[in-house]
């Protein structure tokens, strides 16, 4: 049997349907952009939003933290300074062996000035509501105010001798250790750039 090469031949009816298709999809393509215009978010905006309600002084500076080796299992995201001469730590912290219990892990803003840690508050996480999300809370980010920055290890082995250990919230270890490896990420960029 031989095979004949016929070409297929569209019909109007599929042509119209092509071209009708074609219209609404650039159409919805052109709506969908003009509606992130209005709705996108700012994540720069939104952090420096944040920092201002924890910490009232003018940011100044930033720091580049491109190439910053980090403690394992955190990443330094961003490192401001001040007008008062503070540091403003952004730490993401990783969920790893008996840190944080939600794969998205935690992020927190911790501010250090004159070889002291003056707040830590929680930026985003995913913990267990009632649970692992009281390790972020002021009652227990609280203890860090006012602790030397002597007081925490910042290297990756991160024995614990004479460090400060922080007290841990029932049925939060992994969210409460969490928190420290931030604040000790924190402590380890502001002694290495100040």
């Amino acid at each position: 049997m031989k095979k004949t090469n016929v070409p297929h031949k569209i019909s109007k009816e599929t042509k119209r349907i092509i071209i009708c298709l074609t219209v609404i999809a650039f159409c919805s393509a052109i709506l969908l952009g003009v509606v992130n215009m209005f709705t996108k978010v700012d994540e720069e905006k939104q952090l420096q939003s944040a920092i201002a309600e924890i910490y009232s002084e003018e940011i100044v500076k930033t720091i580049d933290v491109d190439g910053y080796k980090n403690l394992s299992g955190t990443t330094l995201e961003n490192l401001f300074v001040a007008k008062d001469n503070a540091y403003i730590a952004v730490v993401h912290v990783e969920k790893s062996a008996g840190v944080c219990y939600n794969a998205k892990g935690i992020t927190i803003v911790v501010v250090l000035k004159d070889d002291k840690i003056v707040k830590v508050e929680s930026y985003s996480h995913s913990e267990t509501p009632g649970l692992g999300e009281n390790a972020l809370k002021e009652k227990h980010l609280s203890q860090y105010k006012d602790l030397s920055v002597n007081l925490f290890d910042v290297t990756d082995n991160g024995t614990q001798g004479e460090f400060f250990t922080p007290n841990k919230v029932t049925s939060a270890t992994y969210s409460t250790n969490g928190v420290q490896l931030g604040v000790r990420a924190a402590v380890k960029a502001y002694v290495s750039n100040k």
